[in-house]
């Protein structure tokens, strides 16, 4: 409470009283004794009385009142406006010696100030500029656009400056565009390649003065800074479309794609695939299933803790397991897995694709394989076998030969002569001297014997020669029906073996071929140690080989017919055989065909011989190729098979 108000208040009290008081004395002295009804006037006079003293005679004395505070009010007001007057004037004074000062340093220099004018409006434009770019789902040709109208209002003279930007071929310019002499180009570059261009053009004629060209360093940093940015934002749109159409491509896959945490297995992320193959929902998958919860190949924590050591340290691994739907039923998968550090966070990329139709088909495929190759073995030993009754005919033909020319020798032979000579001597016994040195036939008898005997003797040593030839032939049928019987003897069984003696084995069995057709032998054999091979698979590889050279040779016009057999070992338990021959060579059309089931080249060629050979060298984990400059210029076919030896067996 103020004190006025106080002051009001005690001033109705006391008023109030000397009424009350003043009109009982009044009342009593001029009307009546009763003091009761004196109090009561004095009382209803007072109150009367009051009330239009605060009714009326208070209004007047807050309004004086209020007149004078206002006063008070308005003094301090005229005062405080003089200070501040004072203060205005003061300031304004000051600011129009800061004004003077200014205009003066501007005169002084005013390009300076052009130039701080022409950054405001660069700043102004990477403002607007970032404004747009910031602006949610602004597309990229929107942006280039605006940019282009940007570029046109920073420069001094807008309505005589023409803007073009080109990104990827696409063109954005401004409106009436066209090309003059003065302008300014600036390449936009992204991944440090060069991806648009921002040219600027002047209209109408170059000013004398240099500072008033286009070509002024501020607007050059302007281009530059407003290239680079569009650059920045070209690469992060970009960016931006590449992964919306990865994660496109991804979702589209027929491959279920996992993003795993690889410390417990759980899915960070997966794709409709996956949650179709599976039967979760993607937030099932998130949420509540792990990878070991799918793959039956990861019982548990420990088998899980395993795989990933090894993902450690290969980085990627690739297997076939089963995976395990929601509703139990299980489907072959082959899963690729890679580990991935990326920010400092590690992740598990996971593709499993659904292989149970192909593992159908293996198993169907890997039957009838089993059966081929059971067919292809047997066609093989018939192709050896065949080689081996034709080298035997080949020997028989020359056993049959060599007696057939001792038999006309004996039908030939003089010693007949000599049982004539000896019925001579009977004749003449008893005068056998005289025979002998009277008669005609007795005197040319000693002659004739001496004769007779050097015939005998060169035609005893003709049939010897011929004896040994035909007891040559008859043993080499034999060594070549031993030869075959002891290798099929060891069919499928792994033995120490010498690889050299193999080959030469081969040409044992194809040397009557070789002898008739005067092919030259040159062997090349590296130092290799004993080793464990399927004897009887390696001969039937060689045997056709070398029979196959053969034909080539036969069938070729040159004059010196060379076979050429080299072994060597190339790399740690492998071995390289080579079969070269300078026959009739194989044309490119056959390159492709010459394995092929039932393809031969030879008149009476079944196509068995090359094609079994080159699945039983399949079945040896081996390879083969072969190579020819086309017909005429011979053949090579080259063999890596792997081997071991006793010792790393051991």
């Amino acid at each position: 409470m103020n004190k006025y108000a106080i002051v009001k208040k005690s001033a109705s009290v006391i008023l109030f009283a000397a009424i009350v008081i003043g009109v009982f004395w009044l009342m009593q002295k001029k009307v009546t004794d009763n003091i009761t009804y004196c109090t009561l006037i004095s009382i209803m006079v007072a109150v009367a009385l009051t009330y239009f003293q605060s009714r009326f005679l208070a209004d007047v004395l807050e309004r004086s009142e209020s007149v004078k505070n206002a006063k008070i009010e308005a003094s301090g007001l005229r005062a405080r406006q003089k200070r501040l007057e004072e203060k205005v004037q003061k300031l304004t004074t000051e600011l129009e010696a800061a004004n003077l000062k200014l205009k003066a340093e501007i005169a002084d220099k005013p390009f300076d100030q052009r130039q701080l004018q022409q950054r405001l409006k660069n700043l102004n434009c990477l403002y607007a500029l970032s404004k747009i770019v910031n602006r949610q789902g602004t597309p990229l040709e929107q942006i280039f656009q605006e940019t282009v109208n940007l570029i046109r209002q920073t420069y001094r003279y807008p309505e005589s400056t023409c803007v073009r930007l080109i990104f990827d071929g696409v063109r954005y310019q401004t409106e009436d565009f066209q090309k003059s002499e003065l302008s300014r180009h600036v390449q936009i570059k992204a991944h440090e390649e060069d991806v648009g261009i921002i040219e600027v053009y002047l209209q109408g004629e170059k000013t004398e003065s240099g500072d008033d060209t286009l070509l002024k360093d501020e607007e050059d940093s302007l281009l530059s800074a407003v290239a680079e940015w569009l650059g920045s934002i070209a690469e992060r749109k970009k960016a931006e479309e590449k992964m919306h159409l990865f994660r496109n491509l991804i979702e589209r896959s027929n491959d279920c794609i996992f993003a795993v945490e690889p410390k417990w297995g759980r899915f960070m992320d997966v794709n409709h695939r996956a949650c179709d193959s599976l039967g979760y929902t993607q937030k099932e998958f998130i949420s509540e299933v792990t990878l070991k919860n799918i793959d039956e190949s990861i019982p548990d924590d420990y088998a899980w803790q395993k795989q990933i050591e090894t993902l450690k340290q290969k980085g990627d691994i690739v297997k076939e397991a089963r995976y395990k739907r929601k509703d139990g039923e299980q489907f072959f998968v082959e899963t690729s897995l890679k580990f991935i550090t990326q920010e400092k966070q590690d992740y598990i990329i996971a593709i499993a694709r659904d292989i149970t139709e192909r593992k159908r088909s293996e198993a169907k495929l890997k039957a009838a394989q089993e059966k081929l190759l059971e067919t292809a073995r047997k066609v093989g030993m018939a192709e050896v076998a065949t080689g081996v009754l034709h080298n035997v005919g080949n020997v028989l033909n020359s056993v049959s030969v060599t007696a057939e020319s001792i038999q006309k020798r004996i039908r030939k032979s003089k010693v007949s002569y000599l049982s004539d000579a000896v019925h001579l001597f009977e004749e003449h016994s008893n005068d056998l001297a005289a025979f002998l040195t009277s008669e005609d036939r007795g005197k040319k008898l000693p002659l004739f014997l001496a004769n007779l005997s050097q015939e005998l003797i060169e035609e005893q040593a003709k049939q010897l020669e011929s004896l040994e030839e035909l007891t040559r032939h008859v043993q080499h049928v034999a060594d070549i029906i031993q030869l075959q019987q002891s290798y099929s003897k060891t069919k499928g069984l792994t033995e120490p073996a010498s690889i050299a003696e193999l080959i030469d084995d081969a040409v044992k069995i194809n040397a009557e071929s070789l002898s008739r057709n005067k092919i030259d032998i040159r062997r090349s054999y590296a130092d290799l140690p004993v080793m464990l091979l399927d004897r009887h698979k390696v001969l039937q590889i060689l045997t056709n080989l070398i029979s196959n050279a053969i034909y080539a040779l036969a069938k070729s016009s040159n004059q010196e017919k060379i076979l050429a057999l080299s072994v060597n070992e190339f790399k740690q338990g492998h071995i390289r055989i080579e079969v070269r021959d300078n026959g009739i060579g194989i044309p490119a059309e056959n390159m492709t065909r010459i394995f092929e089931h039932g393809f031969t080249t030879k008149e009476k060629g079944h196509g068995f011989g090359l094609h079994s050979t080159a699945l039983s060298i399949n079945e040896l984990n081996g390879s083969i190729v072969v190579h020819s400059d086309g017909p005429g210029k011979g053949a090579l076919f080259t063999i890596e098979l792997p081997f071991k030896t006793q010792e790393t067996t051991a």
